[in-house]
């Protein structure tokens, strides 16, 4: 009997060691844990957030521009169209330069929807929209990120108020296995988290600044072409000396410049 009772207390001294022990590890590894907020995450998170923002108004700027572009074109055919039409009864010398300004106008939306509208949709739309959609993805990983968190505070403030009550308790032992592995767990998305966080910023500049150097590019050919296409025909339009002279008028350099 005295044999078991001497067996029953080495097991139980022995079980209190090892609840001393692992409470130990997890006090070490805990160490700097007073607070499961992690800065580096919330920063990075927050850079994302802001970048999908941008990235956002971008596309729907830039998408906003190529339907304007479109209709104010459309706009312009549909006007050259009346005026050739007005002019075959109303002006006759007038109706040769307007078959030319309606034709001009005809191969222009062409071009634009064949040139300009499709390079910004090559070099900005795309590329932006694509990498708006790997945000998503992103934003399940800091969903399931928190909820590792919750349950990461959740074991070890039940671990804590357990210690305090008994620390060589079976429950305490138990909570301190939780709380472990619930670290490791947070770690593991943490890392993950910050990867996606980090390739998403990392490569966001060189698009960015891919995308401003088309639009200006884009912006530069279409009023370009639209003035080498359009303007020779002023010569054959005496009556265009007044517009001319009133657009030189109210133009302020300052604001061109």
């Amino acid at each position: 009997m005295q044999g078991f009772r001497d067996k029953m207390l080495k097991s139980k001294a022995a079980f209190k060691k090892t609840a001393r022990r692992q409470a130990e590890r997890v006090m070490q590894k805990l160490g700097a844990h007073t607070s499961s907020r992690n800065p580096e995450v919330d920063e990075s998170v927050k850079n994302v957030s802001d970048l999908d923002g941008q990235l956002q108004e971008l596309y729907d700027g830039v998408s906003e521009y190529l339907i304007a572009m479109q209709t104010m074109q459309t706009a312009s055919l549909k006007v050259a169209s009346t005026f050739s039409e007005i002019m075959q009864q109303q002006d006759p010398q007038m109706q040769e330069t307007s078959k030319k300004f309606l034709e001009k106008n005809k191969k222009l939306e062409e071009w634009i929807q064949e040139a300009i509208h499709q390079t910004c949709m090559e070099t900005i739309v795309r590329p932006t929209g694509e990498k708006l959609n790997e945000i998503p993805e992103l934003n399940t990983k800091i969903a399931l990120r928190d909820q590792k968190l919750l349950d990461y505070d959740a074991y070890r403030s039940r671990w804590s108020a357990e210690t305090q009550k008994n620390a060589d308790s079976e429950q305490a032992l138990k909570l301190a296995s939780k709380v472990e592995r619930a670290r490791e767990s947070l770690e593991i998305i943490t890392k993950d988290v910050l990867g996606k966080c980090a390739n998403i910023k990392h490569h966001s500049p060189e698009i960015v600044g891919a995308a401003f150097s088309s639009f200006v590019a884009c912006s530069a050919y279409l009023h370009a072409r639209q003035a080498e296409s359009i303007e020779p025909l002023l010569q054959s339009l005496p009556l265009s000396a007044e517009a001319i002279t009133m657009i030189a008028k109210n133009s302020h350099e300052e604001l061109l410049s």
